[in-house]
């Protein structure tokens, strides 16, 4: 796998992270991307994806990731990540509990011409809520 195609990886799960420069997401995403597992209300293309990236950093104002794992082709890649973040907002209707969370998942992305022109998404967001909502 070509080095500029590790750098894109890791700019995908740092795009996330509330540290990411505001333009990131442009550069990195082709602006029709397609993604395979959108959140509810998400809206089409880069700026759906902005959009959930918004959310999140709403609800965790902290969030932060790690990339764990690079594996993959040229054009196809899957990326294991982590986040931690601090509960601080509302999400998925649950007031903030201003409890530390820890978030794993899964991503595939496509490329095409340096930039992800696809994403398929798993994340654990059982554990994610379980950590917010049990006493």
């Amino acid at each position: 796998m070509a080095q500029d195609v590790n750098q894109l990886i890791r700019d995908y799960v740092r795009v996330w992270d509330v540290t990411a420069p505001d333009d990131l997401a442009d550069r990195i995403f082709a602006s029709d991307v397609v993604d395979h597992n959108p959140a509810p209300g998400q809206g089409p293309g880069v700026g759906g994806i902005k959009q959930v990236i918004g959310v999140y950093h709403g609800a965790f104002p902290d969030l932060h990731l790690s990339c764990d794992d690079i594996v993959g082709s040229d054009d196809r890649v899957a990326v294991r990540w982590s986040a931690t973040g601090r509960h601080e907002g509302d999400q998925l209707g649950v007031p903030p509990t201003h409890r530390d969370v820890r978030l794993t998942g899964i991503d595939i992305v496509r490329i095409q011409d340096g930039r992800i022109v696809e994403r398929w998404g798993e994340a654990n967001g059982l554990e994610m809520m379980a950590q917010i909502t049990t006493s």
